[in-house]
């Protein structure tokens, strides 16, 4: 007989070992489970007080802890006011009892209790689970595309193809063989290349400079509080962004940087952009600001990380069609997303906020929303 799965809603150090164990067994986490377990519940600025365990039972076998659903908290902001939201984070099943029932509890049972206790639920299922949350009632709002921009050509000269090569004039086309073949010339050309598509952005970057100043800051401080209050109300629906979040959310590492563009007339934050470098690509985890801001520093930002030896930058965005625009303007190639963002809303919540929360485009998501 397969096992009866039951699902129980338990303070996470009341099961710190069980959920320990369920994470190593079936999730990457990076740092490993113990720092996840402190950092989750120990440090979090809103503390979950819950976490949700799924039981098997066999008869004649002990009850045993086989999956996990986390609710994370958040606050999410729209102009009818703060709600309090549930971050849908790490569903995990072990691999013996991965059949849809006992995925399908869980996600039953955590959609019921967040809709119930709290304004909202969103997630990040990856493409095994969509089909899950879409069964238990949530709605998708679209996969998070990858913007992605070159800054250093010379790993593309390597790169070309005969295809590439035929759309040159044929009275050339040996000449350019042999010419990408001399390293010489392929480190000239790609140093022509940088500066050219530099130059196609020069303009805007000294129509930037007219107005932001660009600071690199150690952490997040009370300019960025400064700037969530004054920027937030322009957003149809984002999460809290205050210094005391990104301060949890982005833990110090030396590949990690926070840019601020700063008003250069009066001083004032307008926009910041949270850096993690990996190699020679530079992830934009988060971009927030003023609408009118956020492109300028991008326009700051593309030479200042090309000057501190970026090859590519890249960030992960879904919401306002405004700031993609934007990206793709500057040169931001889309690619296409890998995880997809589901939401539920209470009843309790008025009709016209619910239509808000389950239009992608009043969302501002990046990085710095998933449920890592």
């Amino acid at each position: 007989m397969p096992p009866r799965y039951v699902v129980e809603r338990r303070a996470p150090a009341e099961v710190e070992a069980e959920l320990r164990r369920i994470w190593d067994a079936n999730l990457s986490v990076a740092g490993g489970v113990e720092r996840k377990f402190a950092w989750l519940y120990r440090e979090a600025p809103d503390l979950p007080d819950s976490v949700f365990m799924l039981a098997a039972e066999d008869a004649g076998a002990p009850r045993r802890w086989v999956g996990t659903a986390g609710v994370l908290i958040r606050r999410v902001h729209v102009a009818e006011g703060e709600l309090r939201a549930g971050l849908l984070a790490d569903l995990a099943v072990d691999r013996d009892h991965r059949s849809v029932g006992p995925a399908l509890a869980l996600a039953r049972e955590v959609r019921g209790w967040v809709l119930g206790q709290l304004d909202l639920a969103y997630g990040f299922p990856n493409r095994h689970a969509e089909g899950v949350f879409k069964r238990v009632g949530y709605k998708v709002l679209g996969a998070m595309p990858r913007y992605a921009r070159v800054l250093r050509h010379a790993g593309y000269t390597q790169r070309v193809t005969e295809e590439d090569l035929a759309r040159a004039p044929a009275a050339i086309r040996p000449h350019l063989v042999r010419a990408l073949k001399q390293p010489a010339f392929a480190a000239l050309a790609a140093a022509a290349a940088d500066a050219a598509m530099l130059a196609l952005g020069a303009a805007d970057g000294l129509d930037a400079a007219t107005r932001l100043r660009l600071d690199w800051i150690d952490r997040p401080d009370e300019r960025i509080d400064r700037l969530w209050v004054a920027a937030q109300p322009a957003f149809g629906a984002v999460a809290q962004r205050t210094a005391r979040f990104l301060d949890w959310r982005f833990p110090a590492s030396p590949a990690l940087s926070f840019a601020l563009g700063s008003a250069r007339r009066g001083g004032e934050p307008r926009a910041y952009a949270v850096i993690e470098r990996d190699g020679d690509t530079a992830h934009l985890r988060d971009l927030f600001g003023h609408p009118s801001d956020m492109p300028a520093l991008l326009d700051l930002l593309i030479p200042a990380l090309y000057a501190r030896g970026a090859g590519n930058v890249s960030i992960r965005y879904l919401g306002n069609p405004a700031l993609a625009s934007a990206l793709t303007a500057r040169r931001f190639a889309p690619r296409e997303g890998e995880r997809t963002i589901a939401v539920g809303t209470s009843e309790r919540l008025g009709a016209e906020v619910r239509r808000k929360l389950e239009d992608v485009s009043a969302w501002h998501l990046t990085d710095a929303d998933e449920d890592t």
